[in-house]
């Protein structure tokens, strides 16, 4: 391995770290304006936010999550992400990478970019799903294809990491999944 490779490696393992740390690098903060412009006006969600934000910062209560469920179950996608945000947050109770990735599909499949760009993570680790690179390439493309840049990062990094037939394999299922408007994923 050149030192050109370790160095890309070492800088991607610290990012991926940072990420499932939630300290959010700076190329990932893209995510959380795409987020920022789905907001829906859905009284049930903003209800749930001040549930969260005005009881003990950011945990979030019986209330607020029971506010995030109805208002993400009504189809308000930044609803049905921050849902899947609360569930992958290892700090709180509710955990569960499971739940969090079934909200992010849900959210993702209503064209929430971060959420397409975190269900990479997801399948990129294994967290919550079967570990599957070329699951994880596809959703950071998906994520790219909608706008996202900061996904393209994700995507870049792991595409040293694939075989060829890997990541065309990727970009297959990212067009079959788009031109079925998203009833098509791979999964």
């Amino acid at each position: 391995m050149t030192l050109m490779n370790a160095m890309r490696r070492l800088n991607r393992t610290s990012a991926v770290i940072c990420l499932l740390l939630a300290c959010a690098p700076r190329a990932y903060a893209q995510d959380i304006e795409h987020g920022e412009a789905l907001v829906a006006s859905a009284p049930e969600s903003k209800l749930a936010g001040v549930y969260q934000h005005g009881q003990g910062g950011s945990q979030v209560s019986a209330k607020g999550l029971a506010a995030y469920h109805q208002a993400a179950s009504q189809g308000d996608v930044e609803a049905q992400y921050t849902l899947a945000r609360i569930y992958e947050d290892q700090d709180r109770v509710s955990f569960d990478y499971s739940k969090a990735h079934s909200w992010y599909r849900l959210a993702a499949t209503n064209g929430h970019l971060g959420a397409q760009s975190r269900l990479g993570l997801l399948f990129e680790f294994g967290k919550g799903v079967a570990q599957s690179r070329v699951q994880a390439h596809m959703w950071y493309s998906i994520a790219v294809l909608n706008g996202n840049k900061a996904a393209a990062f994700w995507r870049d990094s792991l595409a040293e990491d694939l075989e060829p037939y890997e990541i065309l394999t990727a970009q297959i299922l990212a067009q079959e999944c788009l031109s079925s408007r998203y009833r098509n994923c791979g999964e």
